[in-house]
């Protein structure tokens, strides 16, 4: 009741919840087993009673009660169906695929000097998804975490609403490859040696890596996804060659953090950014088929059927593998349970200025230097959504970057939001962690 911070974390609250249905005994085994199978308290009270009785120790008294504070927070007066609560339209998760009329695309392009990750962080500023075919080149400077140049562009008009212009998501990231780090780190070894090219052809870098084509176009689309490399130009981008300087084979977790934020935080990696956005969000978690049965039935009549029928296993394959069995597996972030289930671990083990650097990549892809602290916890793209955090954990790590000073978290006045400090920005941020240094504003 006194509202102490640590007395609000998920398993905290999950612990004292129980404690009204499971009298004389500690709860905080439990607690902390249900938030290790489900992620999140969100996820644990919104889990359907098959799956909350499927968890041992856990009675019907305590289910029974999980669902009735579920359907209490739900704010609605009548159960969907099978008996389960269903929120009202404004509580309910975005529609991801929703499009926009053509009379609400906006006409100005964004400053190629943002970094810009979640391409487009709320459902109703989604673009229509246009040709397939169309070259990458027009959105080259809008890729996950875009390069950072000193080119400006002029501000965009006071008519046109400030969004970044994504003319189509790339359905396929990965063209049937997995994610091999060491691979990879050879395409941005020889781009690392070639820094100062303006454009790279690939068939150097297949003649250099000994790498089929077909491959190295893999690996270059896999690079661009997580905002290293220029689709098209086939060059570094400035965090590309940040990260190529200091941790070319992708071992530190600050790196990882980075790439995981970058490559499922952006709109237009369309399964990836699904998988981590949409359908591990879902309060049970499911098998790899069940994921493709519903990416695929929110697909159809955008792409042909050939494409859906194989380029969505392919791509969730890639997600799986990339998380399960290649680097992507330090972070901790996805787990399987024994029925093949998929389900994200919160993950909370932040290096600081890698999350800060999410923040102020977020805020200036939104062309903000203001944000609500409720509304970024469950906003598609955002770090907090990326990475499984609800809104107690994402103020408590907010609170600790405002403690370093590298942000102000306002709380006075019944306020609850995010402001950044004028002089910083997300590479400087980067490029601090790795040379392992306080970041200095610039002047």
């Amino acid at each position: 009741m006194a509202g102490e911070p640590d007395a609000r974390s998920d398993e905290k609250l999950l612990e004292l919840l129980l404690t009204f249905a499971v009298a004389h005994k500690d709860t905080s085994a439990l607690a902390q087993e249900l938030i290790k199978v489900f992620g999140s308290l969100f996820r644990v009270l919104s889990a359907s009673p098959v799956d909350l009785n499927k968890i041992k120790g856990l009675g019907q008294s305590s289910a029974t009660l999980l669902k009735v504070v579920n359907f209490i927070q739900s704010g609605i007066e009548s159960p969907g169906k099978n008996g389960l609560p269903v929120k009202s339209s404004g509580a309910t998760q975005q529609k991801l695929f929703e499009n926009l009329t053509d009379k609400q695309t906006p006409k100005h392009k964004a400053k190629d000097s943002d970094i810009v990750i979640n391409d487009n962080p709320k459902a109703s500023e989604i673009l229509p998804t246009q040709r397939r075919e169309q070259s990458e080149n027009s959105n080259s400077n809008l890729s996950a975490a875009a390069e950072i140049t000193s080119r400006r562009q002029p501000p965009p008009s006071k008519r046109t609403p400030s969004l970044k212009r994504i003319d189509q998501r790339k359905f396929q990231v990965s063209n049937g490859y997995l994610l091999e780090f060491d691979q990879l780190a050879r395409v941005l070894h020889f781009l690392l040696e070639h820094r100062d090219a303006k454009k790279i052809k690939r068939k150097f870098l297949q003649e250099d890596t000994g790498l089929a084509a077909r491959q190295v176009e893999s690996l270059v689309s896999m690079g661009s996804a997580m905002g290293l490399i220029k689709p098209v130009l086939q060059v570094l981008t400035p965090i590309g060659l940040l990260m190529a300087e200091h941790d070319i084979f992708f071992e530190r977790k600050g790196t990882l953090e980075w790439c995981h934020y970058a490559g499922a935080g952006s709109y237009r990696n369309l399964i990836w950014f699904e998988i981590f956005n949409r359908l591990l969000q879902e309060a049970s978690p499911m098998t790899q088929e069940e994921w493709n049965e519903r990416i695929r039935s929110d697909l159809a009549g955008k792409y042909s059927k050939r494409t859906i029928g194989k380029g969505v296993y392919e791509e969730g394959r890639f997600v799986i593998d990339a998380y399960m069995k290649r680097n992507f597996n330090k972070l901790g972030i996805l787990h399987q349970l024994s029925d093949d289930r998929f389900y994200r671990h919160r993950y909370t083990g932040f290096e600081p200025l890698v999350f800060v650097a999410m923040i102020y990549a977020f805020c200036a892809a939104k062309e903000t230097q203001l944000s609500q602290v409720t509304e970024m916890a469950t906003t598609p793209g955002s770090p907090a959504m990326v990475f499984g955090l609800d809104a107690v954990s994402f103020r408590h790590q907010i609170e600790g970057l405002h403690d370093r000073g590298w942000l102000r978290y306002e709380t006075t006045h019944h306020l609850d939001q995010i402001r950044l400090k004028p002089g910083f920005c997300a590479l400087e941020f980067l490029t601090a962690h790795f040379e392992a240094r306080e970041p200095s504003p610039s002047k």
